[in-house]
């Protein structure tokens, strides 16, 4: 949305000096040979900055995602430990309740092994 309105502003700026009478874009034309570029100092200013702008906002953009990937990796290398963690307590409670369900019906079976 930035980019959109500093763009519109540059048009806008043209095309005032356009009325103005103080054209100052050569428009690239096959028949006359005219490379194509800024002539007016004006112009030429207000074009720098606007690249320059644009650059640091894209700059912004492109830190800010590569700082969301950081944590994204950090996040899911965290998660897969702690589940991995979390796994391994269960798999020793399951052995636990293995060995205590074997127990119980053990001793329902013969409760003479416990008195």
């Amino acid at each position: 949305m930035v980019l959109k309105v500093k763009h519109r502003d540059i048009v806008e700026n043209y095309r005032e000096r356009e009325r103005e009478g103080e054209r100052g874009i050569i428009v690239n034309n096959k028949n006359n040979g005219a490379c194509g570029g800024i002539t007016n100092p004006v112009n030429v200013g207000i074009a720098v900055q606007a690249d320059w702008e644009n650059r640091e906002f894209i700059s912004n953009i492109s830190l800010n995602v590569r700082r969301l990937f950081d944590f994204l990796l950090h996040f899911e290398a965290t998660t897969k430990s702690k589940l991995a963690s979390l796994n391994e307590k269960l798999d020793i409670l399951e052995r636990r309740l293995e060995v205590l369900e074997v127990q119980v019906s053990s001793a329902t079976t013969n409760p003479s092994v416990f008195t």
